[in-house]
């Protein structure tokens, strides 16, 4: 599981944390629309039931110590 922050100026969400598991196999753009959005969006609706943005925004996908994007952090 890596952490991925998000916010939403709609309802004013902000720097969220969303725990999400890390990309494996799959390209970037599979882990992207598979596993990332599906997490975000759940954990935006479950904060947050009566808004319904259009996108989030200051999506943040931790990089240090990975070898790919949405991969594990390597400390």
């Amino acid at each position: 599981m890596i952490t991925v922050y998000y916010s939403c100026p709609d309802c004013g969400l902000d720097n969220v944390p969303v725990e999400v598991a890390e990309r494996t196999t799959e390209d970037v753009i599979q882990w992207f629309e598979g596993i990332l959005t599906p997490a975000l969006m759940g954990d935006h609706y479950g904060r947050s039931p009566d808004c319904h943005p259009a996108s989030l925004k200051e999506i943040k996908i931790p990089i240090t110590g990975a070898d790919k994007i949405g991969g594990p952090c390597v400390n």
